[in-house]
C-alpha cells in the first residue's frame, strides 16, 4: 500500500461515483489528514505536456540517440509512425521500455525519480 504524500500515513481506498469511474482507476484517502489521491487512467496521459512511459507512467526518462537491441520496444502503430517522422526516442529506466514521443521530457524528472519508483503512482 502507498503512503500519503502530505503526512506519510498509509492510505485506504475509497468508493468512486459514476463520473469518477470514467477517469480514475482508484481513489485513495488518508485517514489522518483526509488528503485524496487519484490514480488516473492511462488514456489521459496523451493529454500531458511532457513525455511519460506508456507502461508504468513515470516521467523519469532518458533520451537515446539510437535504438538499443537489448531492451523492449513499444510497437504501437502510432509510436512507430512517430519514428518515421523522426520523433525523439525515449527509454524508461524503470520498466526498460523504449518508445518514440513528440513531447519533451519534464525538467527535473530525472532527479525526482532517481530514488526508485515509490512516488510515481499518483500524479
Amino acid at each position: 500500500m502507498s503512503a500519503c504524500t502530505v503526512c506519510g500515513q498509509e492510505v485506504v481506498r475509497t468508493k468512486r461515483n459514476f463520473v469518477q469511474r470514467l477517469y480514475t482507476l482508484a481513489i485513495f484517502k488518508c485517514p489522518r489528514c483526509d488528503q485524496r489521491m487519484y490514480l488516473r487512467r492511462r488514456f489521459f496521459s496523451i493529454f500531458s505536456w511532457y513525455a511519460q512511459c506508456p507502461k508504468c507512467g513515470t516521467r523519469g526518462l532518458s533520451k537515446l540517440k539510437s535504438r538499443d537491441r537489448v531492451d523492449r520496444l513499444n510497437k504501437n502503430p502510432l509510436r512507430l509512425l512517430l519514428a518515421v517522422v523522426r520523433a525523439p526516442l525515449y527509454h524508461c529506466t524503470f520498466c526498460r521500455l523504449q518508445f518514440w514521443d513528440w513531447r519533451s521530457r519534464q525538467p527535473g524528472a530525472q532527479k525526482q525519480n532517481a530514488g526508485g519508483g515509490a512516488g510515481r503512482m499518483f500524479r
